[in-house]
């Protein structure tokens, strides 16, 4: 009966823990962080940190032109909302943003572009949630490819810099603890789970 009680509380920890980590991928450039958190099964999450602290061709960037995602599987549509604001856009399927121009005027393929109206004003916080209409042979999230469109000034005809273009690689998978930190967690929360346990089935001793 302990070991059965035991085994419950380690699988308890477990359960637990993967229900706290999501899937989370980040990569740096020019000293901003960009990261895409998988929130359920049709939506990114993603995350701009530090822009207005970048450096190189992006130093001088003040706001958000468009961005494109792809390399998310099979999907018939795409929204995104900006939670700063709650300003929310429709995806042009099919298209990417552009180095030569604005929005979002250059054929993609199979990716989904976000071209924000009026220009967003870049923030050193900035989160997305992009849902997706899933299609065909449905979603994957594993290796999303992002491009950005950032301008100096908001009545620029081009972009500032680089579009980033980069997959988010599984091997960049981020906020995860290591292995000997899962093993302290999962007996950390077994251990809470075997006392409560224990506490709940303690015999009660009464005066005669």
């Amino acid at each position: 009966m302990r070991h059965r009680t035991f085994r419950t509380a380690i699988l308890g920890g477990v359960a637990l823990l993967w229900g706290t980590f999501g899937a989370s991928a980040s990569l740096v450039s020019q000293n901003v962080t960009f990261t895409f958190n998988v929130v359920d099964a049709d939506t990114l999450r993603l995350t701009l940190d530090g822009v207005l602290d970048a450096t190189g061709n992006w130093a001088p960037v003040k706001f958000l032109d468009a961005f494109d995602v792809r390399n998310v599987g099979s999907f018939s549509a795409a929204s995104a909302a900006y939670l700063g604001n709650s300003q929310f856009v429709g995806g042009v399927p099919g298209k990417q943003v552009t180095g030569a121009g604005v929005g979002c005027a250059n054929g993609g393929g199979a990716s989904a572009c976000f071209n924000w109206t009026p220009n967003l004003t870049l923030t050193n916080h900035m989160v997305f949630n992009i849902d997706f209409t899933p299609s065909g042979d449905g979603l994957d999230f594993s290796n999303p490819h992002l491009k950005v469109a950032f301008f100096t000034n908001n009545s620029d005809s081009k972009k500032t810099g680089d579009l980033l273009s980069a997959n988010f690689a599984p091997d960049q998978i981020a906020s995860v603890p290591e292995p000997s930190t899962w093993a302290m967690m999962i007996l950390g929360f077994a251990g809470l789970g075997f006392m409560a346990y224990r506490q709940k089935n303690k015999p009660s001793f009464r005066r005669v």
